[in-house]
């Protein structure tokens, strides 16, 4: 979840919440079980019925279990400095903005012809291989799909949220008219739209935009500046303020929870707090920029499981036994349960939540998600921060969309 974040946290302060751990081949603690450490990017709690059952099928290994708080870039961030001090766990969670990193730096296992990823699909398999070769195992797919307060919307006589840009625009000056706030985006997600529409033209060129730019054989300035002035209407017609810049995405979840806000990009992963608001609420697609084009959302296979490649022994083959209860069917209830993401593994039968089943239908189930730094080859991370840095300051009025994406062709000619 490009998709889901506030905003980077200090490397230092991160790392300094979190206990070092060194991978070796042995791990056995002194009770006489294998000790498999594992970093992830989300709280402990999430996961914790997830090791809970793991370890009681597997009484000879124990889990120790560390994250980092703060947004996605936070856990990067975090997960850079445990590298560069030697202490990478022996299992650890892939973004893919750091999947190529992570394999020129040999810090990623190949796990291409493991028996656990006979389960895992070809877009996953895709969209964390490198030369070849699959070094994560994805086990779900996210997707960001708008959500909308239906009284809201009702009042000014809609049902859903309109399927064209234009369209959504009307409905937007309408609910502002009302004295309601249309639609806002945290400043960390600003643009949502944009990679929607980015998906759906790569469709119809049969190659990803953002791979041509990384290819050099197109241009931000070219491909973004026109999508990015389509979005600057949202701030040039009053309908989403400048404060926009500034907010967190928690702020802007609670303007929705609040029942103050009638749209904003969110996903699967907010549908239980949702469900405990009470809120008359359900989830509609990204308007498109034209009638009849082909509904697309940001998205991508989720942040994948990694191995060590450092490891060996026993601490290898808990791993892959960890790998292997995470693809059981037993492993993926659970996995759903607890962290809202939808499992799209070959065999297993996800339960999607009524609420969601449109977007689910729509995107998920059709594979129409795209997410740009997926067809970046370069500073991905950092070159996805700058994409919401330069929206930061079309929002503000400080540059315009054009020169905004300029700026991302200047940025792309630092990274190496």
């Amino acid at each position: 979840m490009e998709k889901k974040s506030i905003r980077m946290i200090a490397a230092v302060a991160a790392a300094a919440m979190l206990v070092p751990l060194a991978a070796c081949g042995g791990g056995n603690a002194a009770d006489g079980k294998t000790t498999l450490s594992f970093f992830s990017n989300n709280p402990q709690d999430k996961y914790q019925p997830i090791i809970d059952a793991f370890e009681k099928a597997n009484p000879d290994i124990k889990i120790d279990y560390s994250t980092t708080t703060g947004s996605q870039s936070g856990y990067q961030q975090t997960l850079q400095t445990r590298i560069s001090g030697g202490n990478l766990a022996d299992v650890y969670i892939v973004p893919p903005e750091a999947l190529s990193d992570l394999v020129k730096g040999n810090y990623a296992k190949d796990l291409s012809n493991e028996s656990f990823m006979d389960k895992i699909g070809d877009a996953a398999k895709k969209a964390y291989s490198v030369d070849g070769k699959v070094y994560a195992m994805g086990v779900s797919t996210w997707t960001n799909a708008w959500v909308y307060n239906k009284d809201l919307l009702k009042k000014v006589g809609y049902d859903s949220i309109p399927a064209t840009w234009d369209e959504f625009l009307t409905m937007c000056g309408k609910l502002k008219a009302a004295g309601i706030t249309p639609y806002l985006e945290p400043k960390d997600g600003l643009g949502n739209a944009v990679e929607g529409w980015i998906g759906a033209e790569s469709a119809k060129q049969g190659e990803a935009l953002d791979a041509k730019i990384d290819a050099g054989k197109d241009t931000f300035k070219n491909v973004y500046g026109k999508y990015y002035g389509e979005w600057d209407k949202l701030i040039k017609q009053n309908l989403m303020s400048s404060d926009v810049s500034g907010l967190s995405g928690d702020q802007v979840k609670s303007e929705f929870t609040a029942g103050r806000l009638a749209v904003y990009p969110s996903g699967s992963w907010d549908i239980d707090s949702f469900n405990e608001t009470g809120l008359n609420y359900g989830f509609g697609q990204i308007p498109m920029l034209k009638k009849g084009d082909t509904p697309y959302a940001p998205g991508s296979i989720d942040p994948a499981f990694g191995i060590n490649n450092k490891i060996s022994g026993d601490k290898l083959k808990a791993a892959e036994k960890f790998f292997t209860f995470l693809t059981s069917d037993e492993g993926l209830k659970l996995y759903q349960k607890q962290l809202g993401l939808i499992p799209s593994v070959k065999g297993f039968n996800a339960t999607v939540d009524d609420h969601f089943k449109d977007a689910y239908d729509l995107y998920i189930k059709t594979g129409n998600v795209y997410l740009n730094s997926a067809h970046w080859s370069k500073g991905t991370t950092a070159l996805r921060a700058e994409t919401f840095t330069q929206l930061q300051q079309v929002a503000l009025g400080s540059i315009s969309p054009t020169q905004a994406a300029e700026n991302l062709d200047s940025k792309l000619k630092t990274l190496s």
